[in-house]
């Protein structure tokens, strides 16, 4: 039979003819896809957790060596929750303060060697005299030699006019400081 008596054959079928044919079937999705898509949210169900998990671990590890770095004996975390030390290491590595920071950094031994014991003293005019393309040589230089709470990076404090602390932090030892002296005028934070 050729292509065009099957299409004149095909288009002398009546529409009804075509309907009733259709009518008693019904789409049915294999069982094997619904299986498959249970087991895949079984499957889902069981990872989440578990790769929670391994995420907490890794992070606790990392915070546990970052505080070794510091010098703090890991033997004496015993007495702080997992979320505790996370917490106090990512606090530390940003100089600032924390009363589970504070304690973990009383730990650290008498004769290793730690940060100047007090920011320096600067005063809001020499902050407004910084500008975005400063390096960390040219900072230091402007407002002198401070405490650096940095691990891997350099993070000065400032105690500015003897009532606000301000952070700056380079990322290395050519990098810029990248914002006005105004902007960090704005950004300080109060002694507490």
């Amino acid at each position: 039979m050729k292509r065009e008596e099957f299409c004149e054959i095909l288009g002398d079928i009546s529409e009804e003819y075509v309907r009733a044919a259709g009518a008693g079937r019904r789409a049915r999705r294999p069982r094997r896809m619904k299986w498959g898509v249970i087991a895949a949210c079984l499957c889902l169900l069981l990872a989440l957790p578990l790769t929670a998990a391994a995420i907490d671990a890794m992070q606790y590890q990392a915070a546990v060596d970052y505080l070794r770095s510091l010098g703090i004996p890991v033997e004496e975390l015993g007495d702080y929750s997992r979320g505790e030390i996370k917490e106090a290491a990512k606090t530390i590595d940003a100089g600032e303060c924390s009363p589970v920071a504070e304690a973990l950094l009383g730990l650290l031994p008498e004769d290793g060697e730690e940060p100047a014991d007090a920011p320096a003293q600067v005063t809001s005019g020499q902050i407004r005299a910084l500008t975005p393309a400063m390096t960390r040589e040219e900072v230091l230089s402007l407002l002198g030699e401070t405490q650096d709470l940095g691990s891997g990076i350099y993070v000065y404090v400032y105690e500015v006019d003897g009532a606000y602390l301000l952070r700056i932090p380079f990322a290395g030892d050519d990098a810029q400081l990248g914002v006005s002296g105004e902007d960090l005028l704005k950004a300080l934070a109060p002694i507490a």
